[in-house]
């Protein structure tokens, strides 16, 4: 993150939770009337409305056997730019959030492409206990959400991009869905995909031995990129990162490794185009086993490997993210 002046309290993100309408394609375009709003863009970096750029904030609220559940609602962003050639939304990474991703969404914007980006459950202006989920397929389910309004929206070809958990939740939304299924998008690209995290073998011997009697972790803020004041942000003033991690994620973490490895080759996804770019800098993942697991499975990934990029890769230094960013295939 650069350097910004603007401030962010939790009198603003409560103003602005509460403020946010139901996302739809009638849902009014932000204007700056909306004061909670622009201190968060402000705050983050995040592109401003203008003349040839148009956005919609709003929440989607999950459904649950046909009943609404509003703590379940998901905070979303749309950015149009004019005369958009497509779609494309961003999942982001655990305990990431939209306001992360400004370098991400300005690159898609320059290359006319509408950009949906929303906070996953427990995380950034999203309902839910911090951080907290019993398994990923929940995670799936507000992905699915967001497709579906995202296809009322916008009739144009859709992609998606996830980085981290989000290129995890990616992959498990494709193998519960499917080409079958009317698979919504034209092509993925995973940044740094999460399987096995790097020391995984200890960590989850530690986790079989705690979960029984603590609740959650302190975490741990790891160098996950080279940009320094990056870090730093995110260590000491995002008011969105927690200081715990809950012992719940760690066990659906597990589930998923168990749940991946355990798939077969698939030859129904030989067509869907997977771009997975990694760095082999990557302080996060065990990156090399999770390689040769997602190469197995997946018969048409095309993998690009940025040499010496961590694993935050949106918020790299600014010689590799422009590497990285060049690697998609959008």
């Amino acid at each position: 993150m650069g350097q910004s002046t603007a401030t962010l309290d939790q009198f603003m993100i409560l103003a602005l939770r509460e403020n946010l309408p139901p996302l739809c394609a009638d849902t009014p375009l932000v204007n700056s009337a909306d004061i909670a709003l622009g201190h968060y863009l402000d705050f983050y970096q995040l592109p401003i409305p203008r003349g040839d750029l148009n956005l919609r904030a709003g929440i989607i609220n999950l459904r649950h056997n046909g009943q609404q559940q509003t703590t379940a609602a998901l905070a979303t962003l749309c950015w149009m730019p004019e005369n958009p050639i497509g779609s494309v939304i961003v999942v982001h990474g655990y305990m990431d959030h939209i306001g992360l991703f400004n370098h991400l969404i300005e690159h898609l914007l320059g290359c006319r492409l509408n950009v949906i980006c929303f906070d996953l459950p427990g995380h950034g202006l999203s309902a839910g206990q911090p951080g907290f989920i019993l398994d990923y397929a929940d995670y799936v389910s507000a992905l699915d959400a967001v497709i579906n309004i995202s296809q009322t929206m916008f009739d144009l070809p859709l992609q998606a991009i996830g980085q981290s958990m989000g290129g995890a939740i990616l992959l498990k939304h494709l193998m519960t869905f499917g080409p079958e299924h009317g698979y919504p998008f034209a092509r993925l690209n995973l940044l740094a995909p999460l399987l096995k995290p790097r020391g995984w073998a200890i960590n989850r011997l530690l986790f079989l031995l705690a979960k029984h009697f603590r609740d959650s972790l302190k975490r741990v803020f790891r160098p996950s990129s080279f940009d320094l004041d990056f870090l730093a942000f995110v260590k000491d003033r995002d008011p969105f990162q927690p200081r715990t991690v809950p012992m719940a994620w760690v066990g659906a973490l597990n589930s998923w490794i168990h749940e991946f490895m355990g798939y077969k080759t698939c030859e129904k996804w030989g067509n869907q185009p997977i771009n997975l770019i990694q760095g082999s800098g990557d302080k996060t993942l065990d990156w090399q086993f999770n390689l040769a697991q997602f190469r197995g499975k997946l018969p048409s990934l095309e993998v690009q490997i940025i040499p010496e990029a961590n694993h935050h890769m949106v918020n790299e230094i600014e010689p590799l993210r422009h590497e990285i960013f060049a690697s998609l295939k959008l």
